[in-house]
């Protein structure tokens, strides 16, 4: 630890063996693992000799690695890294804990890591570590597109950026599709409301928005460092918000969307931020949570595939999850395209032809919506599980799962896209 006080002693330690025998006696010194799997923080205020050894190997690792050019461990067998990734992170999920303790304050012998510098440690372990769950590009054409690359080809030629185009899925196949089954594991689908509700707002952490353009990862991570790790917070984070309509359905006043929570509101009590989740979708609020590719190994490497197949930087994941008669997010369009993917229950969306000539740009600033876009020309669709739609950028679009009972199906309205 002294040596990693300055810069040279840190380049020292990095081509040296230092690094993988720390992290081989952090995966194996039992008073760690006593530390992340205890239930309470009253074992954790006791100055014991086993605390005090455990907290300054902690302290060591996350100063060795987050100290190390990404390079440099490169050559560590990713067995142990991956050992020591899973520790890390209940080491991360503790300290939360511990910080959380009026009583554990301002104590000499606590863990010195604050969160944020445990979360760049794992960020560093992970940056080189090959993902278990990668998906092939041509596995997700298939999937969406069918076996024959001629559908995929008439797909780019006929309908990106030009037109809607909706996709029917075979729901006799739909067991089958690996993404379907990768997507069903991680959302609990299936699953009562509530347990849906908590499988994806549990365990959240905020994720900072990240620039498509974005060529310097280190850079970025400079930059918000104080802050990684932090409890989510409220539209950067997530959203819950639902739209009413108008009373006098011949009305053409635009309706504006209507949050359940403040912006910037910080959720510090994640119980108690999943309870009123549960009320609000209860209530006909939607629950919107971006970033899912960051937070979903899974969803990741769905992303990842679709960004390899389209040719793009990088693809981005939300999740919308919406209660029976209900619109989410009022009548807009975007600045990107859109790929919808229905994974539970249906929802009927109206998109309306873009009348500019040019399609919108990236981050570019939005134009007012004409509150007078006549209903009837607008498209009608109506997306059922497994179903698939692409949305070009500029297409101005709403859904809700208002689809009449003949559409419903045993969720009874819900919507999960």
């Amino acid at each position: 630890m002294d040596l990693s006080v300055s810069s040279l002693g840190r380049e020292h330690l990095a081509g040296s063996p230092v690094l993988p025998r720390i992290l081989h006696v952090f995966c194996q010194v039992g008073s760690i693992c006593e530390f992340v799997d205890s239930r309470t923080i009253r074992h954790l205020k006791k100055d014991t000799e086993a605390n005090k050894i455990s907290y300054f190997i902690i302290d060591t690792v996350v100063l060795l690695v987050s100290s190390c050019k990404v390079e440099k461990m490169q050559s560590m067998q990713q067995e142990l890294v991956r050992s020591t990734l899973s520790l890390l992170y209940k080491v991360w999920k503790k300290v939360k804990l511990l910080r959380s303790s009026a009583d554990c304050t301002n104590r000499k012998n606590q863990l010195q890591s604050r969160e944020y510098e445990i979360s760049k440690a794992i960020f560093n372990l992970s940056i080189d570590l090959a993902s278990p769950a990668c998906l092939e590009p041509d596995v997700v054409r298939k999937c969406i597109f069918g076996q024959a690359e001629s559908k995929f080809e008439n797909f780019i030629l006929a309908y990106w950026e030009k037109s809607p185009n909706l996709y029917r899925r075979k729901q006799n196949t739909q067991n089958d599709d690996p993404i379907s089954a990768a997507l069903n594991s991680v959302f609990n689908l299936g699953t009562a409301p509530d347990a849906i509700i908590e499988s994806f707002v549990k365990g959240l952490v905020s994720c900072p928005a990240i620039a498509s353009d974005e060529l310097d990862i280190n850079s970025f991570l400079h930059e918000v460092h104080d802050s990684l790790g932090d409890a989510i917070k409220y539209r950067q984070d997530i959203r819950v918000l639902r739209t009413e309509g108008p009373s006098d359905q011949t009305s053409r006043v635009c309706v504006r969307e209507e949050h359940f929570f403040d912006d910037g509101t910080v959720f510090l009590d994640e119980d108690a931020f999943a309870e009123k989740c549960k009320h609000a979708f209860k209530n006909g609020y939607s629950i919107a949570l971006r970033g899912m590719e960051f937070r979903s190994e899974k969803v990741a490497a769905i992303a990842s595939a679709l960004a390899d197949l389209f040719g793009q930087p990088s693809v981005g994941a939300n999740i919308y999850f919406s209660p029976p008669r209900s619109q989410g997010l009022a009548r807009h369009y975007d600045d990107h395209c859109v790929l919808v993917w229905q994974l539970l229950g249906c929802k009927k969306w109206m998109i309306w032809p873009n009348p500019k000539p040019l399609l919108p740009r990236l981050y570019e600033p939005f134009d007012p919506l004409d509150c007078t876009l006549d209903d009837n020309s607008g498209r009608v669709e109506v997306l059922h599980e497994g179903d698939m739609m692409y949305i070009p950028r500029g297409y101005v679009h709403e859904a809700h799962t208002d689809v009449g009972e003949s559409q419903m199906n045993a969720y009874a309205g819900y919507s999960l896209i």
